[in-house]
């Protein structure tokens, strides 16, 4: 019933936006019309090259984008009222998130029918009072609203990377606002992640923390990385499955993890310790690699005199995820007991 009702939803939101789209370029040619949709990518969800175009006409690309630039000029001169409902939720939505925003974020927002949204870019080229900017080295594609003043956001973009780098390590989004307040109190706190959002050296990761696009942490590359993160977020031991499991959950890979595969993975991999069957823990938490009669006789030789049955199964458990009774195994076949229910190391 819901997944019937968000169907609906798209399918009103596309028309629409695409009736809005229609109404504006219905004093074009008919050639110069089908071309601007074949562009934007309209007719069928997907915008077409300037080459692909010319190919079904017969044209150069040259000519193709001659025709777009024409077509742009003369709807903009019209500037016809029957696409000002969409050009209200544009700006609407370029406005709520504080005059910029990237046009992934605000074509996702306008609609998430792949049609509409290419109407959505078709208006962002025609309207009054909003502007874009392509990508570069410090910030993503945005629109924004004519007034947006690019110095107020340079100035919490790299008071942010400062921060981040001086601190190495992620932050929640109130903490990392708190920091930014903290240097600058004349920003306005709700846009400082809206400024964020579309930088491209600082980026938030899957769990809601924000750091440095390169750290391991906001984008991990292979298994291993992502398992890390996994493992780091949750705070404690997790079985290979579990963790193949919450890698396809919280959306770190593009297709679906195979547990073996992030097993294989994590074996080889000194910051991971087996702990258990199957269950891994990270080395940095203090786990201990080896056998748990391996962990046994550190445990001595780092206490060096006989220890309790109660205190050397806090000691293990605290390092190992294994059973009691595989502990007093151990315990009873490689060491020796002596006064007051004590074990040591045989001599």
């Amino acid at each position: 019933m819901k997944n019937l009702k968000k169907a609906k939803l798209a399918e009103k939101s596309e028309s629409s936006a695409i009736k809005s789209m229609n109404a504006v370029l219905d004093f074009l040619p008919e050639r110069a019309e089908k071309i601007l949709k074949m562009r934007f990518g309209v007719i069928d969800g997907h915008p077409a090259t300037l080459e692909g175009i010319g190919k079904k006409y017969g044209i150069t690309r040259e000519r193709v984008r001659q025709i777009i630039k024409e077509a742009l000029n003369k709807v903009k001169r019209k500037k016809a009222k029957t696409g000002a409902s969409i050009e209200q939720e544009i700006k609407f939505a370029i406005n709520k998130s504080n005059g910029i925003i990237r046009e992934e974020k605000l074509l996702n927002q306008l609609s998430d029918n792949t049609k509409a949204q290419g109407a959505a870019r078709f208006f962002l080229k025609v309207i009054d009072g909003v502007s874009s900017r392509s990508a570069n080295a410090e910030m993503e594609k945005v629109f924004f609203v004519k007034e947006f003043d690019f110095s107020v956001w340079k100035n919490c973009k790299d008071i942010a990377k400062k921060i981040l780098e001086k601190k190495n390590i992620t932050m929640l989004s109130d903490k990392i606002v708190k920091e930014i307040s903290a240097i600058d109190g004349s920003m306005e706190k709700t846009a400082i992640l809206d400024y964020l959002d579309v930088s491209v050296e600082i980026k938030i990761n899957n769990f809601g923390k924000w750091g440095m696009a390169q750290w391991s942490d906001i984008s991990p590359k292979g298994t291993r990385e992502k398992a890390f993160l996994v493992m780091k977020e949750y705070g404690e031991p997790l079985h290979f499955t579990k963790v193949a499991e919450l890698i396809d959950k919280h959306g770190l890979s593009k297709r679906k993890s195979h547990p073996q595969t992030v097993h294989n993975e994590l074996i080889k991999d000194k910051r991971f310790i087996l702990v258990g069957r199957g269950v891994y823990a990270l080395a940095e938490w203090g786990y201990k690699r080896g056998t748990v009669k391996d962990v046994l006789e550190e445990i001595f030789r780092e206490s060096g005199q006989p220890m309790s049955r109660d205190e050397i199964l806090n000691k293990v458990l605290s390092s190992r995820k294994v059973k009691k009774s595989t502990i007093m195994i151990n315990l009873n076949n490689f060491f020796v007991k002596v006064d007051n229910d004590k074990y040591t190391i045989k001599k």
